[in-house]
């Protein structure tokens, strides 16, 4: 019980955002089409409307969408806990995101809209990349395994599209670039004893 009470409070922004897109999901099944108000796509067809690089992070087309991406939330944000507060997995998220979106929107040139939390997704995992090379000895494979393989799992077959491929690629140059920059700073750095394990 004290390691699930730990284990929650490690990653209340990581549970807070699944609780988020999940309530999202359920009030967006009343509006048809919501990518198309909410949703990136070409900048051309924005129209200005810069705030969808934001909203678009937190809608999800299905309800298999938005269960692979809490699942892999979830299990990156246990993987980082050791290296990064609350806040700082926030800020990757959504910096790492919005930079995704923003590079799709410039690089498409159709009208193909993209929501999902994937992007930010996939900006965590840069900076677990990032984090393992930094602290090789800190990612216990006995602690981590389950979480290890969700992720993994995840990081082949989440590429479903070109869109997709487009935004997760561009999510996870954003990672590795903020993870670096955080790393370089002192910003990242381990914060849970080695013993420690969360799970």
């Amino acid at each position: 019980m004290n390691k699930i009470k730990k284990w929650g409070r490690r990653n209340a922004i990581a549970i807070g955002l699944v609780i988020l897109f999940s309530v999202i999901f359920l009030a967006s099944q009343r509006v048809e089409n919501i990518l198309l108000y909410y949703g990136t796509t070409g900048i051309q067809y924005l129209g200005g409307e810069y705030y969808r690089f934001f909203t678009c992070l937190f809608l999800h087309y299905d309800l298999g969408h938005l269960l692979a991406n809490s699942a892999a939330l979830l299990s990156v944000s246990s993987l980082l806990t050791p290296f990064l507060r609350n806040r700082q997995m926030v800020f990757l998220f959504l910096s790492g995101g919005i930079l995704s979106e923003i590079a799709y929107s410039v690089i498409i040139s159709e009208q193909i809209y993209d929501i999902g939390a994937s992007s930010g997704i996939f900006a965590l995992i840069a900076c677990l990349l990032v984090c393992h090379l930094r602290f090789p000895k800190r990612l216990h494979p006995v602690c981590y395994r389950s979480d290890g393989i969700i992720v993994l799992v995840y990081f082949v077959f989440a590429n479903t599209s070109v869109s997709a491929f487009l935004v997760h690629t561009f999510g996870f140059a954003a990672g590795i670039l903020i993870s670096f920059v955080m790393v370089s700073i002192g910003r990242i750095a381990v914060h849970a004893p080695a013993d420690d394990c969360p799970q």
